[in-house]
């Protein structure tokens, strides 16, 4: 019984380095296209207002403006 590509004697023969290539081409492009998928969508407009506050928090911060409490909770829309 041989060793397989991790070392660990699994009584599996060993596979072809390009076999194991050809095996995972394939998932590799279709993680591709769901990363692309992903970034290609448009950001919710509730996430970039969150953005927003936080950009302007750190630019009070950086000028030496103590970050005020926040008076409303941020509640998702009904």
């Amino acid at each position: 019984m041989g060793k397989d590509m991790t070392g660990d004697d699994s009584g599996s023969r060993p596979v072809d380095p390009r076999t194991a290539r050809r095996r995972q081409d394939p998932i590799g492009r279709r993680l591709r296209q769901m990363y692309d998928d992903v970034v290609s969508e448009e950001i919710p407009d509730d996430f970039l207002g969150f953005l927003e506050q936080a950009d302007e928090r750190k630019a009070g911060e950086a000028n030496g403006q103590q970050p005020e409490a926040e008076t409303t909770a941020h509640r998702p829309k009904p």
